[in-house]
């Protein structure tokens, strides 16, 4: 105990921007050829041809590395960068075998769509993302398992392998199912987590054969945590349950997260699941809550961005959580070209003067039959939704809204 406590004494801890100027040296020292810009704002590194490197989940994992360990993890995110360049080149016949299937977290493809907003503009042609859409928060990707790292191919296969993306997941799963056995551990009573340890445990999610194969007390449910974390419980079980979104909860904070949602399969389709206790339904809900801040304040920071390298004038407003009663709220303001974020609540704000305003708060769902019609969803945007606000409600609208 003595040793693990000096060990955290003793951990570097740099600030974001030091850990961006050390991940940027090893970078180097890797014999990385192209030019690297640091994005103190976003943290990120913009890399060859435009591309971006996130740095959240490589200082995470740098920050909860054990001490000894953090250069280790330093240079497994630090070797990443270049090292997709020959992904494409390689042929169907040598792709095959390595083809993988990947869940991931949707808002990863939104954060790929406003990088390209940024440089090109929303008039531009769109990238050609090719993705399964799995559930709200879930997508299947395209990999290729090389022995050191996982290519994502967000845009699916290459045109020279002659397949279609559908044609490429069939191999991509079953290059999965082929994969040895190992069992499921069971890490709290009646809770269970697939234990391969390959980067590809979320990924056995597609397999619904193999969780029913979990012993747990009737139909599977399942949380995809972290893209390292596949967590079972049984449909019946209240207490796995609870423990499961427990240990969501706390995986959350290490990053790679995917998603605040509880699944199952019903006749071989995936469907989300209503867990049956009011307390395990309102600990999901603030876990997804959690979840969609984060997600929100990643879209702003690129949002923002993109309307200043675009000269566009519009507001990008937060999405905020009340901190006692723990509701989403977002504040519309009379005047102010605005694209609002969907939350529980509406702050309505009619400026006075400019330093005083009245203010209408209001639940989204019951007053969208009187302001409906003045939000319009943005359909450029994959996830989290976004509305761009079309004018403001009048004072006879206003004095029909149910306030709170």
């Amino acid at each position: 105990m003595l040793q693990a406590l000096i060990g955290k004494l003793f951990k570097d801890k740099p600030d974001p921007d030091r850990f961006a100027g050390k991940f940027m040296d090893a970078v180097r020292a890797n014999g990385y050829p192209h030019p690297l810009e640091y994005e103190s704002d976003t943290f990120r590194i913009r890399h060859a041809n435009g591309s971006y490197f996130n740095l959240h989940n490589a200082y995470q994992a740098y920050l909860n590395a054990p001490r000894g360990q953090q250069r280790k993890a330093l240079l497994a995110f630090s070797g990443l960068l270049g090292i997709h360049e020959d992904d494409e080149a390689m042929t169907l016949e040598q792709a095959r075998p390595l083809l993988r299937p990947l869940i991931r977290s949707i808002t990863q493809l939104e954060e790929i769509t406003l990088h390209h907003a940024e440089q090109e503009g929303w008039n531009a042609p769109p990238q050609r993302l090719q993705y399964r859409r799995l559930s709200e928060e879930c997508v299947e990707l395209l990999a290729v398992d090389h022995p050191d790292h996982t290519a994502t191919l967000t845009q699916g296969p290459p045109e020279e392998w002659g397949i279609s993306f559908d044609e490429a997941l069939v191999i991509a799963r079953t290059n999965l199912r082929q994969s040895p056995d190992e069992p499921f551990v069971e890490v709290a009573p009646g809770l269970y987590q697939a234990a391969w340890g390959d980067a590809y445990d979320s990924s056995r999610a597609l397999l619904p054969d193999l969780l029913h194969r979990v012993p747990v007390a009737g139909l599977p449910v399942f949380m995809l945590a972290t893209r390292d974390m596949l967590l079972v419980a049984g449909e019946g079980d209240l207490r796995a349950q609870a423990a499961m979104l427990e240990l969501a909860g706390q995986a959350f904070a290490d990053g790679r997260v995917i998603s605040w949602e509880v699944l199952r399969y019903d006749d071989g389709q995936l469907h989300p699941h209503v867990l049956a206790d009011p307390a395990l339904r309102e600990r999901q809900r603030q876990l997804r809550l959690e979840l969609d801040g984060d997600a929100y304040a990643m879209q702003k920071q690129l949002l923002d961005r993109v309307h200043q390298a675009h000269d566009e004038d519009v507001f990008v407003a937060n999405f905020m959580v009340h901190s006692e009663e723990r509701h989403s709220l977002c504040a519309w303001t009379e005047g102010v070209a605005s694209s609002l974020p969907r939350t529980d609540r509406i702050v309505l704000v009619m400026p006075v003067n400019e330093d005083d305003a009245h203010t209408l708060v209001v639940d989204w769902e019951q007053a969208q039959p009187l302001i409906g019609h003045l939000l319009q969803q943005d359909s450029r945007h994959l996830h989290p939704p976004r509305y761009l606000t079309l004018g403001f409600p009048d004072a006879e609208t206003r004095a029909r809204l149910q306030p709170l």
